[in-house]
């Protein structure tokens, strides 16, 4: 097997990883969609999504430096004998298709959710902010009820 031939086989490797990330990172998102449709958001949940798609995120980062290395090399090979190369541009081709489906799915997926997070933490805010005003009016109630039974001092003077 030829360099060039390696180096191809390592470039189809990488798309199938790349793929299997952008799977973990949908199947990731549609966690957090869970979570975050449940009346009271996990948050440690949620995080645990969060940190696992960042480790994906940065996999796929070096997957696709290490594409674009693979691909600087075997450029002018794929390019100056394509019928060669025939099945393999092909793969790779339908590869890079799903790869791109599957990022704008993600793209979407995340958008929604990061609609429902706001969402959420409007709702948390106003729940927070409706407490805080109902205890406020409690312990003003409570003030001024503590003072109707009291009767400041007086001076009454008896001398006429």
């Amino acid at each position: 097997m030829s360099e060039q031939n390696h180096y191809i086989e390592m470039m189809l490797k990488s798309l199938q990883k790349k793929l299997a990330a952008l799977q973990i990172i949908l199947d990731e998102c549609e966690k957090q969609a869970k979570i975050i449709e449940g009346h009271e958001i996990d948050w440690n949940q949620f995080d645990v999504c969060v940190n696992c798609k960042q480790e994906q995120i940065d996999e796929l980062t070096k997957l696709d430096d290490g594409f674009a290395d693979l691909y600087d090399r075997v450029k002018s090979e794929l390019q100056n004998h394509q019928t060669k190369y025939h099945s393999e541009i092909q793969t790779m081709q339908t590869m890079i298709k799903q790869i791109t489906d599957m990022s704008v799915r993600i793209q979407t997926e995340e958008e929604r959710n990061r609609k429902a997070v706001e969402s959420g933490m409007l709702q948390t805010k106003q729940t927070i902010k409706a407490s805080k005003a109902s205890i406020k009016a409690a312990s003003d109630y409570y003030k001024v009820m503590s003072k109707v039974n009291y009767v400041d001092p007086q001076f009454v003077d008896r001398k006429k």
